[in-house]
């Protein structure tokens, strides 16, 4: 197969003398069938092999490759600004599936001991699943900083937890959070904290030194949500308007956010089954708030998700409503959501805050609800809110009925 992938011979005599040559043919032909392009194939190829050269050079085999090796190179890498992995790291998940699948993996040599800093990475991911409940994406995310963290730190040593102190700490937030952009400045000082809140958890660290990982300013109230009015919402709804399969999956995509007011992440795990096309109504599966809820499925909405089951989405094994249009044909994340409705403001020519993306819709509906009359605790089990003081943001903006119960101007003429 590597014939059929690459014109240069050269390459492909390098690539079979590399560790993973004699699986390079085989995976190839994998991604091949899962429809991705020859570009695609190429590049995660040349992946696999500096992976497999970096697994070497730190004394594994190739049986050995798993998860937290994996995690360990991405560690070394520089990551965009936007946050993203470089090309030298992409595809090397379905690398490791790969190697799973065919039974190439084993558990590691009895005899060879995993990093210190691997089972307490180990102990740290599992505390945050079935703890904190966080999501695969969010936990891989963690921990990534998480190893940054302790790498700057003690570098190669084993983690020595009493000395740490809070100029380290501090320091390091504020390196990570400088090479960071708006909302993802963040990032660093909520995956520290969350760290030294699991040390404190297992007792390695006494209470209150998390406080020393300083999160950016932010005044969450100081100003009113971003919203849409009638007439804008319409011009970003009519913005895919043919009958072309990225259309029709876009223009779905963008009645559910505008009308139910879904976050990114429940429109991406939406699956098929969830509707309930009888009975009018759509089952959303735990995500961030942890409960699942069920919405009225608006008449406008169905129609535009029938229309791209039946005349736009490709054939799929995946029992999730949306799909890539192009090979392979699997879910799009949250961020791809995102990248649809900035789109879709471009050109309806609207501008909007940085970093709002998806949620202005969630503002435009929650105000759109108060301003008709519903309570709070409608709003909150609409949208999925936890908790109330985050749904109270939107009192804000009902200012006609905020201006009908302000006190009269005892004064005189200004």
């Amino acid at each position: 197969m590597l014939e059929y992938t690459f014109v240069r011979t050269g390459v492909i005599a390098r690539l079979r003398q590399s560790p993973l040559g004699p699986y390079l043919d085989n995976l190839a032909t994998s991604l091949h069938h899962e429809g991705y392009a020859p570009s695609s194939i190429q590049r995660f190829l040349c992946a696999a092999e500096k992976f497999a050269q970096w697994v070497q050079g730190q004394g594994y085999a190739v049986g050995e490759m798993d998860e937290d090796l994996w995690q360990g190179y991405l560690s070394g890498l520089a990551r965009y600004r936007s946050g993203n992995l470089p090309k030298a790291a992409q595809g090397l998940g379905s690398l490791v599936r790969f190697l799973h699948q065919q039974g190439v993996t084993r558990p590691r040599q009895a005899g060879r001991s995993t990093p210190p800093l691997d089972q307490w990475l180990r102990a740290y991911d599992a505390h945050l699943e079935h703890v904190a409940g966080l999501a695969l994406s969010t936990r891989q995310t963690y921990r990534y900083m998480v190893r940054r963290f302790i790498t700057s730190c003690f570098g190669a040593e084993p983690p020595d937890w009493p000395s740490l102190t809070a100029a380290r700490i501090t320091t390091f937030v504020g390196q990570e959070a400088a090479m960071r952009q708006n909302a993802g400045r963040k990032l660093p000082a909520v995956a520290v904290r969350s760290c030294l809140r699991f040390l404190v958890f297992r007792g390695a660290m006494r209470p209150g030194l998390e406080a020393a990982a300083p999160l950016p300013p932010q005044w969450k109230y100081a100003s009113l949500p971003s919203r849409l009015a009638p007439e804008d919402m319409a011009r970003v709804l009519a913005v895919y308007h043919d009958d072309t399969a990225s259309s029709l999956r876009n223009r779905a995509r963008l009645f559910l956010l505008a009308r139910l007011g879904l976050r990114a992440q429940d429109v991406v795990s939406l699956c098929l089954d969830d509707i309930d096309w009888a009975d009018g109504r759509v089952a959303l599966q735990p995500g961030k708030s942890r409960r699942a809820r069920h919405l009225p499925l608006p008449h406008d909405v169905g129609q535009a998700v029938v229309a791209y089951v039946q005349g736009g989405r490709p054939q799929s094994a995946s029992r999730q409503v949306f799909v890539r249009s192009q090979p392979p044909f699997r879910s799009l994340t949250s961020s791809a959501v995102g990248a649809i409705v900035r789109h879709a403001f471009t050109h309806a020519g609207i501008v909007v805050p940085p970093g709002v993306a998806s949620r202005i819709f969630r503002h435009t509906v929650a105000s759109e609800m108060v301003n008709h009359g519903a309570s709070f605790k409608d709003v909150a089990d609409v949208l999925g809110h936890q908790s109330m003081q985050t749904t109270g943001i939107y009192a804000k903006l009902d200012l006609g009925t905020l201006a009908a119960v302000a006190l009269p101007w005892g004064g005189g003429t200004l």
